[in-house]
């Protein structure tokens, strides 16, 4: 057997699952940090462009998923150009959609707005491909 077909296994079997498991946890640590950052600051206006922040990038991912991603996917053209393209379409809608008062209010309180957007973006992504773990009992 070829390293190569070897590699390619242990990543199906192994790597893959154990992604949407670590994919899972982020998403939780990412959920406390926002939680933390609304706590953090208490007023009105920070609730307001956080809300809007994360529920902008929420909606973003959907919308390129439902217009863009499943149609290239169905003819099989989905490749990393069309990734790239899908990224670059969501990011630009979260900008265009928070305008640069939003933009000038939360890169006072979260410092580099455009790498949180683009790790917002990532991570929405990784959580509407990620497969619904059961929920616990107790």
């Amino acid at each position: 057997m070829e390293w190569a077909v070897i590699i390619n296994e242990v990543f199906t079997v192994v790597l893959i699952p154990l992604l949407g498991i670590l994919a899972k946890y982020f998403i939780q640590f990412i959920n406390i940090k926002a939680e933390e950052l609304k706590h953090k600051k208490d007023d009105a206006l920070y609730q307001k462009y956080i809300t809007m922040l994360n529920e902008t990038i929420v909606n973003a991912v959907t919308t390129t998923n439902q217009t863009y991603v499943e149609a290239l996917k169905a003819q099989g053209k989905f490749d990393v150009d069309a990734q790239k393209e899908a990224f670059n379409r969501t990011y630009n809608s979260v900008v265009a959609v928070l305008g640069d008062e939003a933009q000038k209010y939360l890169s006072n309180i979260i410092g580099d707005v455009n790498e949180y957007i683009r790790t917002a973006i990532e991570h929405q992504v990784n959580v509407s491909k990620a497969p619904a773990l059961p929920a616990a009992n107790g």
